[in-house]
């Protein structure tokens, strides 16, 4: 029976230690698990942005990898000081002083003009706090998609904007992967009775070249009236969708902003003794204690207010007070500059746009570094084109509605070219172009500037010699001096009903001949500055 017992007792204590050891494993493998999801977790956040497409291409982000970058914009340009200054500076350069847009021949400048000065094309596009909108948006997103609303009858345009996160995909050409024909946009909706509903709708490209027109692409229904002008930034040739311009300075941003926020905590807590009191016995101690401390805790109002400023301290034998020194083991904000030139260099801003003016000088305030300017001046040219392509897809509706003489010629590869009647009265062909000016992106000295276009138009002479018209010098002098509305004025001074040939040219009007003599007047001034008189 001792035998049995005991054996008996050898076998509870094996199958206890087979629990443990169960239950051991157990608890590692579900540790291993943690630590694997965990790992799983870093490299997700790691990679984020850097998903891949997955069909037969390795150059394209994901549509939700492109959609986390924008809502990472986003947040950073709403909170981060770097981000929104970044954005902001290049909006201002870009758009802050306005743009001057007219067509050359009369007739399409009152199509241009009425597209302009519809009030919902102001809140979209072409007022200027919409201008401003849509390149801080551009540079955030890096995509905007512009939708036409056409009315055949009268050929009205309208603009808006599809969200850039509702479109799914782009489908172009399968024998040219650069032309786009489809944009494929998925949206929740909310109905009247508080429902939502869903839509899947394609919209064609613009200058869709296909040919055919498909009732559906993939299961999307193609909406052919509402043609779609997609512009792209921040990416490359190959690429379908824009990238974010924001998207290389965000990571440095963040770590600049880590970097201040752990200098101003180890800066609270450096300052958080202010002296240092040295005392030589024990009773010393308790009694400095005590009339030190604050009497607010025991209920009643402060009886021991702490010292005014200016107070001086009495001490006995052996009692030193003496502020703590912090300058040599404090970190300097200055110790994070490069993560903040990694930032400007993201943007192409110079540091000195950071709010550092001790870097910079007058010359640096007035003048722009090359690289800069030419930055601002091609984001200046990008939306110089994109205002001729809508403005020359207005003008081709008004044409197609007879709102306006003329014709569209397809050309071979599909696009459209306007061809308008020539001059009734020379026989010489009109111009549809539209042109695009902004004003000058640096802060010339205006007297000089002025002293060109006047020795430009007179070659340093008195009278004009004809090598500008004086309407042209007109513009330029006007946009010199800064006036906001340059083409209403010109308006005022040289009335199209009132335009003759120059060999019939009557008496200037008065407000004509008071500013030839303005001008005559500021040439003199002028001339004597550059002169040295």
């Amino acid at each position: 029976m001792l035998g049995i017992g005991r054996k008996r007792e050898t076998a509870i204590q094996g199958e206890q230690r087979a629990l443990v050891e169960a239950q051991s494993a157990r608890a590692e493998l579900e540790f291993l698990q943690e630590r694997l999801a965990e790992l799983e977790l870093t490299l997700a956040r790691d990679s984020e942005g850097w998903l891949l497409l997955g069909r037969d291409t390795d150059t394209e982000f994901t549509r939700d990898a492109l959609r986390r970058i924008n809502r990472l914009a986003r947040l950073n340009y709403l909170k981060n000081p770097l981000i929104r200054r970044s954005v902001d500076v290049q909006t201002h350069y870009v758009f802050g002083q306005d743009v001057t847009i007219r067509a050359v021949d009369p007739e399409v400048n009152d199509v241009v003009q009425a597209f302009l000065d519809d009030a919902k094309n102001r809140a979209e596009l072409t007022g200027h706090q919409a201008r401003m909108l849509k390149e801080t948006e551009q540079r955030l997103f890096g995509n905007t998609f512009f939708v036409f609303f056409i009315d055949p009858v009268v050929g009205r345009v309208c603009v808006r904007t599809i969200p850039v996160d509702q479109v799914d995909d782009i489908v172009c050409n399968p024998e040219d992967a650069k032309e786009p024909w489809f944009y494929l946009r998925q949206w929740w909706q909310t109905t009247l009775e508080g429902g939502r509903q869903q839509y899947k709708v394609a919209y064609p490209d613009w200058r869709y070249t296909g040919g055919d027109e498909p009732e559906r692409v993939r299961d999307y229904e193609v909406d052919w009236e509402h043609p779609v002008y997609h512009l792209r930034t921040g990416g490359l040739s190959d690429m379908r969708f824009g990238v974010s311009e924001v998207y290389p300075a965000l990571d440095w941003a963040k770590a600049y902003k880590a970097f201040l926020e752990d200098w101003a905590t180890l800066s609270r807590a450096y300052s958080r003794w202010a002296h240092k009191l040295s005392l030589p016995t024990g009773k010393a101690i308790a009694d400095a204690k005590m009339r030190l401390g604050t009497t607010l805790g025991d209920g009643s109002g402060e009886t021991n207010p702490p010292p005014v400023t200016g107070s001086t301290f009495i001490g006995g034998p052996g009692t030193d007070l003496s502020p703590i020194r912090i300058g040599g083991a404090n970190v300097s904000a200055e110790d994070g500059r490069r993560l903040l030139l990694m930032v400007a260099a993201a943007m192409g801003l110079p540091e000195t746009f950071f709010g550092d003016a001790s870097i910079g000088t007058l010359a640096t305030a007035r003048s722009l570094d090359r690289p800069t300017e030419l930055q601002m001046r091609d984001r200046q040219t990008f939306w110089s084109e994109v205002h001729q392509d809508i403005l020359a897809f207005v003008v081709q509706k008004a044409i197609e509605a007879g709102a306006l003489d003329g014709r569209v010629i397809e050309e071979e590869d599909g696009t459209p070219r306007i061809e308008l009647p020539p001059d009734p009265e020379t026989g010489e062909p009109r111009d549809p172009s539209v042109s695009v000016e902004f004003p000058p992106i640096l802060e010339h000295d205006i007297p000089a500037r002025i002293g060109a276009i006047v020795d430009a138009t007179t070659l340093r002479g008195a009278p004009p010699v004809g090598t500008m018209s004086p309407e042209t010098t007109s513009r330029l002098l006007l946009q010199t001096l800064g006036v906001d509305d340059v083409d209403a004025l010109l308006d005022e001074l040289y009335p199209p009903e009132e335009e003759t040939a120059p060999e019939e040219m009557p008496e200037p009007a008065p407000a004509v001949a008071e500013f030839a003599a303005a001008l005559r007047d500021l040439r003199t001034v002028v001339s004597g500055m550059i002169d040295g008189r």
